[in-house]
């Protein structure tokens, strides 16, 4: 594809969700390389606190803060050959707990105050990130892309930026079957790896929702602290015009609890009812247009399969813990909670595989399978190790 003079198109690896690009950041006293986290959920960019001290960005009094913010500007970042200079507001965050879920070695956060004046192209299924330069926004048509970017299946979101420059859209959301549909107010999260919905919001405009299918006893991590979740199944959730929207029928999403609801609603100065994440934007080719403020989303050209067996598994979460992998949660009702299975424990081995906190995808793949097939997991708790057969049932 001949795409306009200026572009970068950068490589992203997708860890369900967590879409990571590799990125340098220069300081007077510090060089690093490493992958960040695309999160058009936040506004600035953030480094880890770790990394900002040895920096030279902010100073020890920073330290137990979730997010702050550095003293002093970045020298540069670079994307690519694409270079930004002197940035300035930094954000100081624990990127531990991206790190957690990704077992990856996250330096922080691409926020969209970066990429405000551009145009992202973001494809899932390519496994491609694609900067436009400044300007190429205002040409008319299709946010002034080549042709092929965009299919005429595609539609036009239009959205508007609250806060920090966090992406608000409307979404409607179906209760039960021949219900009217609820519409909810989502921040559009390319950092989130589901889509998100805030139960005490859900509670009060759509209660159908406690009739659907879900599984419990789940977390999720936050930058304001891990939080109660559970895994539900949406009737159908649609965007865009209610005559020609694109929409999704029996979508997974995660309903959580925790302080994230209350946080972001000082952000934006206004209520927000969840995330527009992952588990709904993968089916789409994404064009986020900040410019003149245009979510595209093209069906055609996007679309990652579902994995047949995400929900088929013994009902542990894992996460990356001091270089181990450790139970995060154990669902409720699952094999693993009737087998003894605690949250800390740590995960030695799936069917004899030996595992590793970089494996940490890999692993979680291994952990499905068809319902029914057993699943042998080696644990240790303290000194004592022990292995524990399980047969994988589906969860959701």
């Amino acid at each position: 594809m001949r795409w306009p003079e200026g572009t970068q198109v950068l490589r992203l690896e997708d860890i369900d969700g967590a879409i990571l690009v590799e990125a340098t950041l220069r300081s007077a006293d510090r060089d690093t390389s490493g992958p960040m986290l695309l999160d058009t959920g936040a506004g600035y960019l953030a480094v880890d606190l770790a990394l900002a001290l040895s920096m030279g960005l902010t100073d020890s009094a920073a330290v137990g803060e979730p997010v702050g913010l550095a003293r002093r500007p970045l020298q540069r970042i670079e994307l690519g050959t694409l270079q930004m200079d002197q940035v300035s507001p930094v954000l100081i965050v624990d990127a531990g707990i991206i790190r957690r879920v990704t077992g990856r070695p996250v330096l922080g956060l691409l926020g969209q105050a970066l990429v405000r004046d551009r145009v992202l192209v973001v494809d899932y299924r390519s496994g491609d990130l694609v900067i436009l330069p400044p300007g190429r926004a205002a040409a008319p048509g299709r946010s002034g892309l080549p042709e092929s970017v965009l299919s005429p299946s595609a539609i036009a979101v239009p959205f508007r930026l609250a806060g920090d420059g966090k992406i608000i859209v409307v979404v409607r959301v179906t209760g039960r079957p021949g219900q009217r549909p609820t519409e909810l107010n989502l921040i559009v999260d390319t950092g989130a790896t589901k889509t998100t919905l805030f139960r005490q919001a859900i509670d009060r405009r759509l209660p159908a929702w406690r009739s659907w299918p879900r599984l419990r006893g789940l977390g999720a991590p936050t930058f304001s602290g891990d939080a109660a979740a559970e895994m539900v199944r949406v009737p159908r959730l649609e965007i865009g015009p209610r005559e020609g929207g694109l929409g999704r029928s029996g979508m997974d999403a995660a309903v959580i609890d925790g302080d994230l609801p209350a946080t972001l609603a000082t952000v934006i100065e206004g209520p927000a009812d969840g995330l527009l994440g992952y588990s709904f934007l993968k089916h789409f080719r994404v064009v986020l247009d900040y410019p003149r403020r245009v979510l595209w989303l093209d069906p055609r050209h996007g679309d990652v399969p579902d994995r047949p067996w995400e929900y088929s598994h013994p009902g542990i979460q894992l996460e990356s813990v001091g270089g181990s992998v450790r139970v995060m949660s154990v669902a409720v009702g699952s094999p693993a909670a009737r087998s003894g299975v605690r949250k800390g424990d740590e995960l030695l081995a799936v069917n004899g595989h030996q595992v590793g906190a970089e494996d940490l995808l890999e692993v979680g793949r291994r952990l499905e399978g068809r319902p029914g097939t057993e699943v042998v997991l080696k644990l240790r708790r303290g000194r004592r190790e022990w292995s524990v057969r399980m047969l994988r049932a589906p969860l959701l």
